[in-house]
């Protein structure tokens, strides 16, 4: 059975007249007679009664009329599944992360992504940078998420927001909490926790250039493993820890956060994906994500 003879023996189950159906298909009236004949042959019953008026359904072919337009509807849909498929506005789409990205960025540009491609399912893995680009190419990923990644020739990044830099520091007798500016010449001479530790280039790295750009030499400087080890470390010491805002702006009762006053203060946010052999999906995030600021308050920078 094909469709062709699926879609004639519709229009002339509807038009009830060949020439009709004809009109209706734009198709002359014998290829339509030898296609319904051969549709009865294959399922060895008579569809229509033929007579000089017309033709009348007979009821195996009644019967027939509901399933073969359920059958062209589900032909139907399916094209467009598939349609749709091709343009990215189905399937599933792995995102991985590294750090403080998944504060801001990664759901912001997620929910954006799903508000226009709701059908599409989306996971979201934590992940390192170098463990990111071997799923991105091996296909277990299709966009990471990170402040900086190490330049690869089959890979290419998106710069999407520049966060600004807020300063840490635990909340004690001679510290209170302060929300005014704070001038970047002040964490001269004293301690500095950084972080992450591993995955060059880093957070980190960006932190020390800006803080040799502006003359500040700490007096000491302590890695920790990730942001929240930095914070707790900080907790418990006289040391200043660097963080982006979007972790400044979430409940630490104990430390005491302020904005550096610097305008180059910030940090890159950026998404990293395979330059070539793209899923469909992957390039319907990427035109989502650039057609517009992800966060509007910081901008955005391709």
């Amino acid at each position: 059975m094909e469709f062709r003879q699926l879609r004639y023996f519709l229009a002339v189950a509807e038009e009830a007249n060949l020439t009709a159906a004809s009109r209706r298909l734009h198709v002359s009236q014998p290829p339509i007679t030898r296609q319904i004949r051969q549709l009865e042959q294959e399922l060895g019953v008579t569809l229509f009664l033929r007579s000089s008026k017309g033709v009348t359904l007979t009821s195996a072919g009644a019967s027939f009329l509901a399933e073969a337009r359920r059958l062209v509807t589900l032909s139907q849909n399916a094209i467009e599944r598939c349609r749709a498929a091709d343009r990215g506005e189905i399937g599933h789409l792995d995102v991985g992360y590294f750090g403080s990205t998944i504060h801001t960025v990664v759901p912001t540009s997620i929910r954006r992504f799903m508000e226009r491609y709701p059908e599409v399912a989306v996971r979201i893995h934590r992940a390192g940078k170098a463990e990111q680009i071997a799923r991105l190419r091996d296909g277990r990923l299709g966009i990471g998420f990170a402040r900086f990644f190490p330049l690869e020739p089959d890979l290419a990044s998106v710069r999407l927001a520049d966060e600004p830099l807020w300063l840490a520091e635990a909340v004690n007798k001679q510290v209170a909490k302060d929300p005014t500016p704070c001038p970047i010449a002040d964490l001269d001479g004293r301690p500095i926790i950084l972080f992450p530790q591993g995955d060059r280039p880093s957070f980190a790295d960006h932190v020390l250039a800006l803080l040799s750009s502006n003359d500040v030499s700490p007096s000491d400087i302590t890695m920790a493993e990730d942001v929240f080890v930095a914070l707790a470390m900080t907790m418990v010491s006289g040391a200043l820890c660097v963080v982006p805002e979007s972790v400044a702006r979430l409940q630490w009762p104990e430390l005491s956060f302020r904005p550096i006053g610097a305008a180059e203060a910030s940090a890159p946010v950026s998404c990293l994906f395979l330059k070539a052999q793209r899923s469909p999906v992957v390039d319907a995030f990427l035109a989502c994500i650039e057609d517009g600021s992800i966060l509007d308050r910081y901008g955005t920078s391709a």
